[in-house]
């Protein structure tokens, strides 16, 4: 006769019962008073087993002893001492520990738990944390950033997480979680955790073989533990929010406030050396002429090493060869030179000799282009120029600033839309070539409204913060004039479009994407300087679209899995998980506009709509070190639930949004989680003080100290693989976005920023806010320092009218007036 054992808590409970070959269990969760069930082991099969090749084999556990909130099973057999661990963490929360060791030398493919998903078929929402679209494909560990899987039907949901504290301390093997909703074998969708091997399979999925086993010596140490927690009537924003808040408060608060790392140095001298790499060391900026007013750019890529090719101009008769060739070498592109690149740089061990090799060759070209892209866009480093010419007191970095706003200003038109890409036939040439657009990394002739929207926010944002230049907004109302022309009727903006003698053409590519969360944040740009009613109903038409289409979907389209180095087709779709392909890029274009729309109307759906595609993002943010990857992963962002890049040069473009979202919420994550990307925003740089928490990223970088020193490769771990990323350097999409996140940064918040609103204080450039104390007229706060006998800005929001007086480390720096703390107080520390 069966035994059955029970643990329960007010909404969640698991029913064990002890079967002659194997112990199974249910979990479930109450709804309506009963109980729910939503998650079972596999019938006949215990919730843990292990696999020898293809062959799934399963152990009975026995009953060990029972507390209020735990009960303990064990097994000690010929193979495997083991003792189980159920414990009720919370009301709604199990925490299960599996300690395990072998007893004797094994051989395995792997060691998972198992369950059937018995809620049912037919999901309301999924997450999973990456993609497995073929028979075989597992979601590897190289892509732990917030890892968990979530299933809401009706108004039940769970979620199993990982524990990434056991996975730090013991990782004998890689681990993989897996979900797949068309089982062969089983009646019921699968999810599983535990140790298997994978390997990186096409750009960028990961794959498990059954058939490689692997060795494990006498005596190792298996120890894994997860997390099953279930939701009873709560909305997609609320799950989401409580993950969340979840994976802050077990992994990061703590960290966060204990640990300047992955920050190293105050971030001006990241800055400096960032420039320095542009300016002085690559040489990659380049003054010219065009309608006759003084214009340059930053140079679009350039390549590390200790022999580069030289800058190549290119003049106009010489443009077509030009473009025939970026058909082929770009790594957009699947064809010619670059496949053959490509069938390297994504196989690990090849990659490593591709890297060696071009940073001691001369190997890639190094062409006089200017882009103003979605990635590569001179607009957007140009606003750090124009903050910190005025920290550093650089007039030189100003008029760079200035040049760049010319270039934008003074391009050729067509109903308001500009070229993409700027090729000067020399220094100080007014012979200019264009480009009309491009699709990622790949010229077109057809215009990009995206990367156009995008160039002109920066531009209103320049206005805005630093100088006030008319023919800002008249150029931002030319390109309304064309929004207005080609705005769907379902609101959508098209991201290409053709024209050819005053003829629109829309490209269907992308047409039902999350591209329009771009032109969102140009609209509402545009609204705050150029007020009007008809900006503001394009703007909300946007919204209803994204409120419609895009967030009940979860089809965060744009450009990059498509026509970047994924490749992949318009129609994917991925029915193993039920899942589209998301990429961060348009989820933050969503989460940014729809902030700034609530803010013009005060409109709270817009709010509770922007804080779900934020909610969306951080399960993108890396919430931990992962031990086995060889450079400080915490705080950075990953790219798309479809390639395995590890804190890629985007995560600058999300710090201000985070640190907004605090402002119209109080919620203390979003500072925080601002805070953590901004560290993570230069833990790339090549500098030899990154040498310690970084050694993936610089070792064997000859040119560290020379000439790459300060520059910054794009992202990590890119083939799915611990290594970094081969040698390209993009100075806009690196250095650019995490000095343009460090300007804004300290412009509106400062280094220090204390919140008179929340009565809450936040350490943000080499700071660590320790404790702090509101008193009446003063304010005592405790803080370590990264760097001591230096300058940090002080900053405040809602401050008093009657100065307050502010005492740091029980030492008084001064009785501060509100204009000054509102502004922006220098203090020595």
């Amino acid at each position: 006769m069966n035994t059955q054992r029970i643990l329960e808590k007010e909404l969640i409970r698991v029913k064990i019962d002890e079967n002659k070959n194997h112990t199974s269990e249910i979990v479930e969760v109450k709804h309506n008073n009963l109980w729910i069930p939503i998650l079972s082991s596999n019938k006949s099969f215990s919730t843990l087993n292990y696999w020898i090749n293809e062959k799934q084999i399963t152990k009975k556990l026995n009953y060990l002893k029972s507390k209020k909130k735990k009960i303990y099973y064990n097994l000690d057999d010929d193979d495997f001492l083991l003792q189980l661990d159920y414990c009720l963490e919370d009301t709604n929360i199990f925490h299960i520990r599996y300690k395990l060791s072998n007893k004797k030398n094994l051989q395995l493919s792997k060691l998972l738990v198992n369950y059937s998903i018995i809620l049912g078929g037919n999901p309301d929402f999924i997450w999973v944390p990456h993609l497995r679209p073929e028979e075989g494909l597992v979601m590897g560990d190289h892509i732990y950033r917030s890892p968990v899987i979530i299933y809401k039907k009706a108004e039940i949901a769970f979620a199993l997480i990982p524990d990434l504290k056991t996975l730090a301390a013991n990782h004998p093997l890689k681990s993989f979680m897996d979900f797949n909703l068309q089982p062969d074998k089983n009646k019921y969708p699968q999810i599983s955790y535990g140790f298997g091997n994978y390997e990186p399979f096409k750009h960028t999925f990961f794959k498990h073989e059954p058939s490689k086993i692997w060795e494990i010596p006498k005596g190792t140490d298996l120890t894994f533990r997860y997390y099953i927690i279930v939701f009873n009537n709560k909305n997609i924003l609320e799950i989401l929010q409580s993950i969340n808040q979840f994976f802050w408060e077990k992994y990061v608060r703590k960290n966060l406030y204990d640990s300047f790392e992955p920050q190293v140095l105050p971030y001006c001298i990241n800055v400096q050396e960032g420039f320095k790499a542009i300016f002085d060391r690559h040489r990659f900026w380049g003054d010219f002429v065009i309608n006759k007013k003084e214009c340059g750019g930053i140079w679009q890529r350039s390549w590390a090493g200790t022999k580069k090719k030289a800058i190549q101009f290119i003049v106009p008769e010489k443009l077509a060869l030009h473009r025939e060739r970026n058909s082929t070498e770009n790594v957009s592109s699947n064809v010619g030179v670059h496949k053959g690149i490509n069938d390297i740089i994504y196989d690990p061990e090849k990659v490593k000799w591709f890297d060696k090799y071009t940073r001691r060759h001369a190997f890639a070209p190094r062409i006089a282009e200017v882009w103003n892209n979605a990635w590569f866009l001179n607009m957007r480093t140009a606003y750090s120029f124009r903050y910190f010419a005025k920290e550093f007191d650089n007039i030189e970095l100003k008029e760079k600033a200035d040049r760049i706003l010319n270039t934008i200003l003074n391009l050729p038109r067509k109903n308001g839309i500009f070229p993409s890409v700027i090729f000067p036939a020399g220094l100080h040439s007014n012979i200019i070539s264009y480009i009309n657009g491009v699709k990622a990394g790949l010229y077109s002739d057809q215009y990009n409204i995206v990367d156009a929207c995008l160039a002109m926010y920066w531009a209103l944002k320049s206005y805005q913060d630093f100088e006030k230049i008319d023919l800002i907004v008249e150029r931002s109302k030319e390109l309304l004039e064309l929004i207005k022309l080609i705005q769907q009727k379902n609101g959508a903006i098209p991201t290409f479009i053709g024209l050819k003698n005053e003829k629109i053409d829309i490209d269907k590519a992308l047409l039902g994407s999350a591209s329009s969360g771009a032109v969102l944040m140009f609209l509402t740009e545009l609204h705050k300087i150029y007020p009007n009613s008809e900006v503001l109903t394009l703007a909300e038409i946007i919204s209803k679209y994204l409120q419609d289409e895009i967030l009940p979907k979860n089809k965060w389209h744009d450009f990059e899995p498509f026509f970047s180095c994924t490749m992949l087709p318009l129609n994917f779709f991925d029915d193993y998980t039920n899942s589209h392909v998301m990429n961060t890029l348009c989820i933050y274009w969503c989460a940014e506009g729809l902030k700034e729309l609530f803010k013009l109307t005060k409109n709270s759906d817009y709010l509770k709509d922007g804080e779900q595609a934020l909610a969306i993002l951080s399960l993108f943010q890396q919430v931990w070190n992962m031990p086995y990857i060889s450079y400080n992963t915490f705080g950075g962002f990953g790219v798309q639930n479809a390639d395995a890049e590890l804190g890629d040069a985007r995560q600058g473009l999300f710090v201000r949004t985070y640190m907004e979202y605090y402002l119209l919420t109080n919620n203390e994550e979003y500072m925080e989680r601002g805070i953590a990307a901004l560290r993570a925003s230069w833990s790339l740089q090549l500098l030899k003080e990154y040498e310690g928490i970084c050694p993936g990223n610089t070792k064997n970088i000859e040119t560290i100290d020379n000439v790459d020193k300060g520059s910054m490769y794009e992202n990590y771990g890119h083939t799915g693989s611990d290594y970094r990323m081969y040698g390209q350097i993009t100075f806009d999409w690196g250095i650019g976005t995490a000095a343009m996140a460090t300007a804004y940064t300290k412009n509106h918040f400062g280094d220090l920023f204390i919140d008179f609103k929340n009565q809450f204080v936040f350490g943000i450039d080499g700071v660590l806010m320790k404790q702090f104390e509101f008193k009446e007229n003063t304010i005592h706060i405790s803080i370590d320092v990264l760097q001591r006998e230096r300058f940090i800005i002080l900053k405040a929001r809602n401050a008093p009218k009657i100065p307050v007086e502010i005492i740091i480390n029980e030492k008084s720096i001064g009785t501060i007036e509100k204009e000054f703390l509102e502004t922006g107080y220098h203090i020595q520390i």
